[in-house]
């Protein structure tokens, strides 16, 4: 198998070149940290079995960030047969650094010269046969994002590996080249490329010198340090300047040769819109309005689907299920399929139209360059908190699922950082929480439901924060690293790459339903009907959901147990609380099986979703024609939650608590994994008492003010 990783600067589009070469479906992000380990897409080409690897995104192989720190150790310790270097070919300079390290490293290689179109479209021209005759490789003009050039970029690598094509080293000035040949002469044979391995010896690089000190003691780091000394005093300047302003002599040299710049740099589009959307002032306003208008867009158009999917698991499969089993299985084990499963699952089903719409348009925001932005209006907010911008990366990931949010923290630069960030994202609200939401606003909040979701998004935000500043004066501190970021050129989102954003998030979502919903609710169908033939409320479920049930009294919503005991399970998973009460309800709840036939109950079903489909479109933009299942869309679940919540308030303030009491098991392994037992154990002891308090108050300051 022939084993190439990519490897190039932070956004060049190394994971979009993959997926377009591999048919693969690797997470494309258009902010820094989305790879932050090794991932493979493995196929068969023209009878070759190639196994393409993504590296998170570099800027040098002399780390400054953990990404860095990945992509070097990967190169360095792994044997790989070649390397696609990968670069924005709109950012040439500043992306040709990395490529004269990747050639110091003499592998086989091959460049993508990515982003073409835009290159091109800003009047650069680039003479790419006198390029690649100077670098002594293949130098390919790519467009991952339409797939162009991808099978030219490929099957110039498989030929660059197999004729062990090696590129031509760029030399440095005479009294480098001098230190550099010094070293190399000096040093043991090892699997390392010399050349790399001697200037980063010369330029005091931490892993270097640990190796030279494995390979021969101090011996070899003696030598290093007296190039460096020689290199630093006839030069008069400190080693790191040196190297980095040799890399670019050659670089602008390189670039004399090759590139023609337009008469007049034009004043690009994106930074038009960034001189709006990054304002000192309406930046964060703009960002509140624009995540304003994608939730009022999710409501509106998965509103109508929402019910017909719902309608379609109670009334078509709940009946038919019924009617199919009645003769031939004992009640228990029908109930056990509509009341338990079916009930629980095609509630929590219900909500997939929602999650397509809202992971569309988080997908649409952030392939069009606009997501990577928040963290540059937020940087100024987190430097309180004692976090940069590149922290509230990983707490936007959060929104989405928290788990792969915490593994995101591994980006950032300090231990310090990494707790405190990890510590404040369960409390962004993550898409799982979402359906819980719709329901109760659906039910208590008809006219103002997207205000209402957002004032709890907001909530979780600030009491992150508040937890964040709180932290920040507790840990000892750091020195803080300044923060870089680039950001990506705005375009039109590609429908492909949305996709593949969006996939992997619904098919968790199904997933997780098919397996830790059908699971939790099998075992509270089982509680709920024990003991044998008893009543649902003097279940064992019920009965222990009664014990706890007063301590919420004081946040209004103490009065029965039913709610109370749907968010016990709601630890494995969020969706999980709505699976519970579907579960619970359905069970306490018998309803009459209609009499209509298999044909009109399916000719009924396609009607309902026809017009289904047709008011998504229409509520969009705000046109409401009335639906003929209207009457049945009040139904049990929702009568039997007015009857549960005294009023709206108590009911938003058991959202609140759903909000910030303990996340699910699966984001507690993830701080366990990144931050220790010791961690994770504070974060379960703490974030019940969080929300227990914030519904408290929530409640009592609105019953004295509304």
């Amino acid at each position: 198998m022939i084993h190439i990783p990519f490897v190039g600067n932070p956004n060049t589009g190394k994971t979009a070149l993959i997926n377009a070469i591999a048919k693969s479906d690797l997470e494309v992000g258009n902010w820094p940290g989305v790879t932050v380990e090794k991932k493979e897409a493995k196929f068969t080409y023209d009878r070759e079995k190639i196994a393409l690897v993504d590296l998170p995104g570099a800027y040098t192989l002399s780390p400054y960030s953990l990404e860095e720190k990945i992509t070097r150790n990967m190169l360095a310790e792994e044997k790989f047969d070649g390397i696609i270097d990968v670069i924005d070919t709109t950012n040439l300079r500043r992306n040709l650094y990395l490529t004269l390290e990747l050639i110091d490293m003499q592998q086989p290689m091959v460049v993508a010269l990515n982003m073409f179109d835009d290159f091109t479209k800003r009047g650069y021209e680039l003479d790419s046969d006198k390029f690649q005759e100077i670098l002594g490789i293949p130098t390919i003009p790519t467009i991952a994002s339409k797939g162009l050039g991808t099978q030219k970029l490929i099957d110039s690598a498989i030929a660059a590996v197999k004729k062990h094509t090696l590129p031509h080293i760029q030399p440095y000035q005479e009294h480098i080249e001098k230190e550099i040949a010094f070293l190399i002469h000096t040093m043991p044979k090892t699997d390392l490329p010399p050349r790399l391995f001697a200037i980063q010896l010369l330029a005091d690089d931490p892993y270097a010198l640990s190796l030279a000190k494995t390979l021969e003691g101090k011996k070899l780091i003696e030598k290093a340090v007296q190039a460096r000394g020689r290199l630093e005093a006839h030069m008069k300047l400190p080693i790191k300047t040196i190297i980095t302003r040799a890399r670019y002599e050659v670089i602008d040299r390189l670039l004399e040769l090759v590139l023609k710049k337009p008469i007049l740099d034009k004043v690009l589009l994106s930074e038009k819109i960034d001189a709006v959307l990054l304002h000192k002032w309406l930046g964060i306003p703009l960002f509140f309005t624009i995540m304003m208008l994608m939730f009022k867009l999710t409501f509106d158009g998965s509103g109508s689907l929402v019910i017909w999917v719902s309608d379609f698991f109670q009334d078509y499969l709940g009946k038919y299920l019924s009617l199919g089993f009645q003769d031939t299985a004992p009640p228990w084990l029908v109930s056990l399929l509509t009341d338990g499963i079916l009930s629980g699952v095609g509630l929590v089903l219900s909500f997939l139209p929602l999650l397509f719409l809202l992971y569309f348009f988080m997908a649409m925001l952030e392939e069009s360059g606009y997501m990577a932005r928040v963290s540059f209006l937020l940087d100024r907010a987190g430097r309180a908190l004692g976090i940069k911008g590149n922290a509230f990366i990983s707490m936007i990931i959060g929104f989405g699922c928290n788990v792969p949010a915490i593994y995101a923290t591994r980006a950032l630069t300090t231990k310090r950082e990494r707790i405190i960030t990890a510590l404040m994202i369960p409390m962004m609200s993550c898409s799982a929480r979402l359906p819980i939401y719709a329901l109760f606003t659906a039910i208590f909040f008809q006219e103002h439901q997207v205000l209402v979701i957002m004032s709890l998004y907001l909530l979780g935000i600030l009491v992150a924060l508040l937890l964040g500043w709180i932290s920040n004066h507790i840990l000892s501190s750091e020195e803080s690293k300044p923060f870089f970021l680039e950001l990506p050129t705005y375009h039109m989102p590609n429908m492909k790459a949305v996709w593949v954003l969006m996939w992997p998030k619904l098919k968790d979502f199904i997933v997780r339903a098919g397996t830790v919903i059908v699971m939790a609710s099998i075992i509270l169908w089982g509680v709920i009907k024990l003991p044998a033939g008893t009543d649902p409320q003097d279940s064992y479920l019920a009965q222990t959901a009664k014990q706890i049930t007063p301590v919420f009294k004081p946040a209004g919503f103490g009065e029965h147990w039913e709610p109370i005991a749907a968010m016990i399970p709601g630890t494995l998973a969020k969706e999980v609380v709505i699976g519970s009460l579907g579960t619970i309800y359905g069970v306490e709840t018998k309803n009459e099986i209609s009499k209509s036939t298999f044909k009109d109950d399916t000719i009924t079903q396609l009607k309902a979703l026809k017009e289904a489909f047709v008011n998504a479109f229409l509520h969009m933009f705000n046109i409401h024609m009335k639906s003929l299942n209207s009457e049945q869309q009040a139904n049990t679940l929702q009568h039997k939650l007015k009857d549960q919540f005294a009023s709206p308030l108590a009911a938003f303030s058991y959202l609140v608590f759903i909000l910030l009491y303990i996340p699910c098991v699966s984001t507690m392994a993830a701080i366990k994994d990144e931050l220790g037992t010791r961690w994770m154990l504070f974060e379960i002891a703490l974030l019940p008492l969080v929300a227990y308090g914030m519904s408290v108050l929530v409640y009592q300051l609105g019953s004295r003010f509304f």
